[in-house]
């Protein structure tokens, strides 16, 4: 009896928290996206990558390259690689969704208008994962995978629109590898999870062929219904999904 009052307390703290900041969280989203010039794309990744390592200076670079393509870099305002993305893009086009954990301190804060702070991981990803054209995840940790695996079954379950999802490879990097070997082996070859769960992802292995991707996929779109799939011209990677060649 203990455990379900304490449970049910949790619960009833959380959806309090919830409801006292949707109204909050609407009138930032809806000024936020006032302020986009282009595109939207959100970067993903670990908070413990150090400046110097490959995975934080391509994370800078694709920042200044979507910066210069006037489109917005949402991150989740911590250390690491959203500290990188946002060094890159700079202050204007940057936005954070940020959220307090303990040991996670970033180097920088956005101006209210551009970063706001919510007390629940629903809101959080709630913001990152919407509105927005493109996701480019970066190896990353347990909060990483579980941001990449809830938009993968929200867009194939049809809640969430489809936009391309791009794993960046840092130099050295085999994580995406060893993930899109278990999803083949032990999801998709299963019978456990559909094919096209992974129609959205792509591997690249530099900044450049992330953006060929998205360039890619935007062709696709404006092409409309029958297009070539916007993978074509990339080499067949693992179970099938595209990997940058």
């Amino acid at each position: 009896m203990t455990n379900q009052m304490q449970n049910q307390g949790s619960l009833d703290t959380t959806l309090r928290s919830i409801a006292d900041e949707v109204e909050n969280v609407h009138k930032w989203s809806r000024a936020s996206r006032s302020l986009a010039q282009r595109g939207t794309a959100t970067v993903f990744g670990s908070a413990r990558t150090r400046r110097g390592e490959p995975a934080y200076e391509m994370a800078r670079e694709l920042g200044a390259a979507l910066a210069e393509r006037r489109w917005t870099v949402v991150t989740g305002g911590g250390p690491g690689i959203m500290q990188a993305a946002r060094d890159g893009s700079g202050e204007t086009l940057s936005r954070a969704v940020r959220i307090e954990i303990p040991g996670e301190v970033p180097e920088t804060v956005l101006d209210p208008s551009r970063s706001i702070t919510v007390g629940t991981f629903a809101l959080r990803k709630l913001l990152l994962t919407h509105d927005i054209d493109a996701l480019f995840i970066f190896p990353g940790g347990v909060g990483t995978f579980d941001e990449l695996f809830e938009v993968l079954v929200h867009q194939d379950t049809g809640r969430l629109v489809r936009f391309p999802l791009v794993l960046l490879k840092p130099q050295g990097e085999g994580l995406w590898e060893a993930w899109l070997r278990f999803m083949d082996e032990h999801l998709i070859q299963s019978g456990l999870a559909s094919p096209s769960v992974l129609d959205d992802v792509t591997v690249a292995e530099s900044v450049e062929e992330a953006l060929a991707a998205l360039a890619g996929r935007q062709a696709q779109a404006a092409a409309g219904p029958g297009a070539a799939s916007y993978t074509a011209g990339r080499t067949p990677g693992l179970d099938g999904h595209s990997v940058c060649a």
